[in-house]
């Protein structure tokens, strides 16, 4: 059995504490393995070492209270001295726990002096307390935020509420932000659907010559207007610097955004190159809605009490179209003159300028789109011919915005297209479901033209709903066809054998037709 002493030495080495013994004066009569290996000494070179002797007082502020405590403890001063101290590397940051108590007058020795390493402890508090300093910045930030939102959206807000029309809510909004602190300029875009640009409608300050951007450019208002996503840029070109009237740091580009419809973009440039941080995006956002809401309320009660529909026109060039194909491989020119639902197919009637029904006959028929064609009846070098086909081309496709096609005129190589809609509903919708189907449909012109009391989509629904399909045939066929000409270019014979019926039927059909449309004329409109 090893002796006491030999004990207490072994099991001091399997501490990993640093430990060492002292005497009255301070010299080291005892350090365990830890110590050794910490301060290098294999040896046992630091045993009657004084302790105060290599330590250097004045090297920092730990080393001076260091010894005091230990001298405190000693002389009985104290019955326990602790310390917390850095005791750092290049390689690494360390942190100890300096202990020191007195040793019973039985024991060899007057102090045991103990470091324990507190590393872990020691970074983790200072990660709490440097988490806890960003959680007091993000406060602040958030108390800043909010206090820069609702000032700035209730004065915003309480401007666009009291704004009497679209152009005036645009011009409020940049008015508004170029005041603010931080900001220097700020404008609206609008998008013009024929060209396809975006183009100042409100701006903060007066400029000579605004510019235009392309929808499809590489641009921070073009890129807002196609993702309807807030846009930021610190690398502005020269354009938006010479725009903005002075040297300026980035510029953030908001899409105006109202349920599906954009109503333009918002641009505001500012002096510093992080001036649009997540928490100013925020304001931003919130501002661009706040303005879209009001535009939408606004255009929406205008729309509502208006008696007026919006008209388009559209130039396509898709040779895939079965009319655009027609005129295109025999030269002519063709009218639309409606259509006709026929079972699971639907009839169009078109008026065409030709000497030769049966080669129109022959180019429709061999189309894929066209399962079924006949010539009714031709009078003065125009021939009316009815094509069936399953889905209408560009007539359908609008139908399903709901907008109404109003004339079809085709020549060689292009159908130019007029649709009427409701003012309520966004002409980018329409015109972008047409370019989706027909990519290279160009839009000639967009205006708003008055309705009579009773639309004309109303009249003709209210028609269309009372006649059967046979009827509205028969009327379509008489009118298209010159029945109703005087002398006539067309029998009633002729038009009951083209609908495959008897003359007898046919003019029940007709007579029936013209009855409820003259109804309709003269009890409703």
């Amino acid at each position: 059995m090893k002796p006491p002493e030999t004990l207490t030495r072994s099991t001091l080495d399997t501490l990993p504490i640093n430990i060492a013994v002292l005497d009255a004066d301070g010299t080291i009569l005892f350090t365990n393995r830890a110590w050794r290996e910490f301060s290098n000494d294999a040896d046992d070179e630091m045993e009657g070492t004084n302790y105060f002797a290599t330590t250097d007082v004045d090297a920092d502020e730990y080393a001076g209270k260091a010894v005091a405590g230990i001298e405190s403890v000693i002389d009985g001063e104290e019955d326990l001295f602790t310390m917390e101290y850095p005791c750092h590397s290049p390689e690494e940051k360390q942190w100890f726990l300096m202990r020191v108590a007195p040793l019973s007058d039985t024991e060899s020795g007057s102090a045991v002096v103990a470091h324990i390493d507190i590393t872990q402890r020691k970074l983790a508090e200072l990660a709490a307390e440097r988490r806890s300093e960003e959680l007091r910045a993000e406060r602040r930030n958030l108390e800043h935020l909010v206090d820069r939102v609702d000032g700035l959206l209730k004065a915003v807000v309480g401007d666009v509420l009291t704004a009497d029309s679209r152009e005036s809510i645009q011009q409020t909004v940049c008015d508004r932000l170029a005041a603010t602190e931080g900001y220097r300029f700020a404008w609206v875009a609008d998008l013009d659907l024929r060209d396809e640009t975006l183009a100042p409608v409100a701006l903060s300050a007066d400029r000579d010559d605004p510019p235009s951007i392309p929808l499809d450019a590489d641009d921070p208002v073009a890129t807002a207007a196609r993702t309807e996503e807030l846009q930021v840029a610190a690398d502005l070109d020269e354009r938006h610097e010479q725009f903005a009237g002075a040297e300026v740091g980035s510029v953030a580009a908001v899409p105006l955004v109202s349920g599906d419809s954009l109503y333009g973009v918002l641009t505001v440039y500012a002096d510093g190159e992080d001036a649009f941080d997540p928490r100013e995006q925020v304001v931003l956002r919130t501002i661009g809605r706040a303005a879209a809401a009001a535009i939408d309320a606004r255009e929406t009660s205008r729309l509502l009490t208006a008696d007026n529909v919006t008209e388009l026109q559209l130039r396509i060039t898709d040779p895939e179209v079965f009319y655009i194909a027609v005129a295109s491989e025999l030269g002519c020119s063709m009218e639309y003159g409606g259509s006709v639902p026929d079972g699971e197919a639907t009839v169009m009637f078109f008026l065409v300028e030709t000497d030769d029904p049966s080669a129109v006959c022959a180019v429709a028929a061999d189309h894929p789109q066209v399962s079924g064609v006949s010539h009714v009846s031709t009078a003065d070098g125009v021939a009316l011919f009815e094509f069936a086909v399953d889905d209408p081309p560009v007539v359908s496709t609008v139908a399903d915005r709901g907008a109404q096609t109003q004339s079809i005129v085709v020549e060689p190589g292009a159908a130019t297209v007029t649709v009427t809609l409701p003012a309520t509903t966004e002409t980018r919708a329409v015109v972008e479901q047409v370019r989706d189907r027909y990519p290279e449909t160009e839009l000639l012109s967009v205006q708003e033209r008055d309705e009579p009391p009773v639309s004309r989509q109303a009249f003709i629904a209210t028609v269309e709903e009372r006649l059967t399909d046979r009827q509205l045939t028969a009327l379509r066929k008489g009118y298209l066809g010159g029945f109703f000409d005087w002398p006539r270019d067309v029998s009633g014979e002729e038009l009951a054998e083209s609908m495959d019926i008897c003359p007898s039927t046919f003019h029940q059909h007709l007579r029936a037709g013209e009855r409820k449309l003259l109804e309709e004329v003269f009890d409703n409109w």
